[in-house]
C-alpha cells in the first residue's frame, strides 16, 4: 500500500469519526429534546462551511474525500435539522 493511499483511507476515517462525533451530539439533543446549551448559529456555520467543502472536494474530484465528506454531510445535516426542530418546537 502506498502512503498516498494509506491517507485516502485516513481521510475517509477522519471524517467519519468527525461524523461520529456530531451524531452523538444529535442523539444527546434528541434523547433530552433539550437544546438550550447549543448555540444555533453556531451549527448553522459548521452546516454551511461543510456544504461549501463538499461542492469544492466535487470540483476537485478527489473520490476519497467526496465518499468522507458525504458521510459528513449526512450527519451534520441530521444535527443541523434536529437542532432547528428542537429550538422552534421549544419557542412555542
Amino acid at each position: 500500500m502506498t502512503i498516498l493511499k494509506l491517507f485516502d483511507y485516513l481521510a475517509i476515517a477522519a471524517l467519519a469519526f468527525m461524523s461520529y462525533g456530531i451524531l452523538q451530539q444529535w442523539h444527546h439533543i434528541f434523547k433530552n429534546r433539550s437544546a438550550r446549551d447549543i448555540v444555533a448559529q453556531e451549527v448553522l456555520i459548521r452546516f454551511a462551511v461543510t456544504l461549501v467543502l463538499l461542492v469544492k472536494i466535487f470540483l476537485v474530484g478527489d473520490v476519497y474525500l467526496i465518499i468522507g465528506q458525504l458521510i459528513l454531510m449526512a450527519a451534520i445535516s441530521i444535527y443541523t435539522f434536529t437542532l432547528l426542530y428542537i429550538k422552534l418546537k421549544i419557542k412555542q
